[in-house]
């Protein structure tokens, strides 16, 4: 299923690079100007918070920005708020700012907000973290979120569900490929119904071949799921690599996209989330693929965000290592 769905995107996105040919013709040939008018939007704070089994909860406070605003780094950070006060649970979390980071917690910060420690210094980004221990993320338990900004309140909820990892992983070969292939997993669904997923890949060394490490986990594309069609049921579920976003590596561009290659290793970071969770993910990702084009559907993402925007995503988190042997 999941492989339909990405030779479906692939087909899809030669026919936008049609339609845009065509469009340009279409404008070419038109003489009268047309002025638009594009009111103005207040902007709206944004959520990126997450909770996972064994870790800290991790929030990142920003705001909207208008879309013919200026892009520049210090724009960027500049969306981000760093007056926030943050809450899980009734428990405040503290801020954390990319420029003061201790060199020893560089890696560990590093991983948990999704930024590679040589780029932390780039763009001042504030975190809220839980530093207490009560606040480590346990499974079969629900988290609240309050943040505060401006005398403004946003609040969330999200649950940490029990943890049921893949019965087994292994990687296999594509098609007639001689060396690239896919990572798949046995995945057993508990008998209840809405029961969700989400996947991350981190190729790690040594490998036997030259292929870079990835430093951080990537989520493939498509990769949230729910038992809809397979509840309480076991299937063979295959993933894509995860890739850095907007990467240049040769690796994550040309024939190699999307595959593993023999003599990698790789971990599969297999996580359960609740159905609001794999809601945001799905539209989120739905939007990713339609790259602004004219032609695509319009899709909103699905926030479970109470005054605002984003996901405050609750993980109980798996690990399996695989190694790419044909």
């Amino acid at each position: 299923m999941e492989f339909f769905f990405l030779m479906e995107f692939f087909k899809t996105y030669r026919l936008i690079k049609i339609g845009f040919l065509l469009l340009a013709v279409i404008l070419i040939s038109c003489e009268t100007p047309v002025d638009i008018d594009i009111p103005e939007q207040d902007p709206q704070i944004v959520i990126e918070g997450r909770i996972e089994t064994g870790m800290p909860p991790v929030v990142i406070v920003s705001k909207t920005r208008g879309f013919f605003e200026p892009t520049s780094a210090e724009d960027i950070a500049n969306s981000y708020v760093d007056n926030a006060e943050v809450f899980v649970n009734g428990a405040q979390l503290t801020r954390v700012c990319t420029d003061e980071i201790p060199p020893d917690l560089e890696d560990v910060v590093s991983e948990l907000i999704g930024i590679l420690p040589e780029d932390l210094d780039d763009v001042r980004i504030c975190t809220y973290i839980g530093i207490e221990e009560a606040l480590l993320g346990q499974e079969n338990t629900t988290y609240n979120l309050s943040v505060i900004v401006d005398e403004t309140e946003l609040t969330a909820t999200t649950h940490i569900p029990r943890i049921h990892p893949p019965d087994s992983v292994w990687f296999r070969l594509w098609a007639n490929s001689p060396q690239y292939g896919y990572i798949f997993a046995n995945v057993t669904d508990p008998d209840t119904l809405n029961n969700a997923y989400r996947v991350f890949t981190k190729r790690i060394g040594p490998n036997n071949n030259d292929n870079p490490v990835d430093e951080l986990y990537y989520p493939p594309f498509q990769s949230a799921f729910l038992d809809e069609f397979f509840n309480g049921e076991t299937v063979e579920v295959g993933f894509v690599r995860g890739m850095p976003p907007n990467s240049n590596r040769p690796v994550d561009l040309g024939e190699e996209t999307g595959f593993f290659e023999i003599g990698d290793r790789i971990v599969l970071k297999f996580t359960n989330i609740t159905e609001p969770t794999y809601d945001f993910f799905l539209t989120f990702e739905a939007q990713q693929g339609t790259n602004g084009s004219p032609f695509a559907s319009p899709s909103n993402v699905i926030s479970n965000i109470n005054g605002g925007l984003g996901i405050w995503a609750g993980y109980a988190v798996s690990y399996d290592t695989v190694y790419a042997e044909p």
